[in-house]
């Protein structure tokens, strides 16, 4: 097993973890389900230890990749920045789950703005894990590109995201 395959097997537990958890979290809130916040509260945190590896494993197969004269260096590196910036915002929210269930074993309940803040930064985690793994599958699908042309297309939103996410040329300015 090469970094390439490595990757492909790890980055899809954080990517489903995330749509899991949030919809458990959501669902925790009818009926006041303890059990379905928790559960919701796990699969953060262990998304966002997922998240590591997964990402770690990013470089690997991204050197592989870029030997092979036919995968677009423009697709790695718009795959990179959203890695990046998804893994940030999936850190985040697995720490502020951590701290939720803390405060939940200490009080049996969490104080009353902690689940909502990780809703919040879930649903953001959400999407950008879902971008993530969008321009992770351009790389070597043009089948589900908007061209077929190995060009980075994007729509409006995509664009404000991309401004935010962390590129080589922004970290040498």
């Amino acid at each position: 097993m090469n970094y390439a395959h490595l990757h492909l097997l790890l980055n899809h537990f954080p990517i489903i973890g995330t749509i899991i958890g949030l919809s458990l979290l959501l669902l925790s809130f009818v009926g006041e389900n303890r059990d379905l916040r928790r559960s919701g509260l796990i699969i953060f945190a262990a998304g966002a230890l997922l998240a590591i590896p997964a990402f770690l494993s990013g470089f690997g197969a991204r050197i592989m990749l870029s030997r092979d004269p036919g995968v677009s260096s423009a697709l790695l590196e718009r795959h990179e920045a959203a890695a990046m910036l998804s893994l940030w915002f999936m850190e985040t929210t697995g720490a502020l789950a951590l701290v939720a269930l803390w405060r939940s074993h200490r009080t049996s309940r969490p104080a009353p703005w902690h689940v909502p803040v990780v809703v919040l930064f879930a649903l953001l985690t959400v999407g950008l894990m879902s971008r993530t793994g969008e321009t992770g599958g351009d790389i070597r699908h043009p089948e589900v590109r908007a061209t077929q042309e190995a060009i980075v297309v994007e729509g409006t939103l995509g664009s404000v995201v991309h401004a935010f996410e962390p590129t080589p040329e922004k970290f040498s300015q």
